[in-house]
């Protein structure tokens, strides 16, 4: 390979690159998946730098909608029953922590 065709060779590929790249982040953009983090509202977050995350107000709602949840699935099936119960008692607990 020559010089010449080595010089148009680097050329082509760095065009082919400034190219490449813009469009492959237009490709891979944001397709309205949802609200991202920063859209959210502060309240919506975990305390990330928490010690303790059983005292989070976040990480306890979410608790509870996973408790509800069960509770919902053992009152339209009743199975599960048990585990709804002792869920219930558990997050009730971790809820009345100061």
């Amino acid at each position: 390979m020559r010089r010449g065709d080595a010089m148009r060779l680097g050329a082509a590929l760095l065009l082919g690159m400034a190219l490449a790249f813009p469009a492959g982040i237009w490709v891979a953009g944001e397709r309205g998946t949802g609200p991202s983090p920063a859209r959210q509202p502060p309240t919506a977050m975990r305390a990330v730098f928490s010690p303790d995350v059983r005292g989070d107000s976040y990480v306890l709602d979410q608790l509870r909608q996973q408790v509800e949840t069960l509770e919902a699935h053992c009152l339209a099936t009743r199975e599960m029953c048990a585990e709804a119960r002792g869920a219930r008692e558990r997050y009730d607990q971790l809820a009345a922590r100061p």
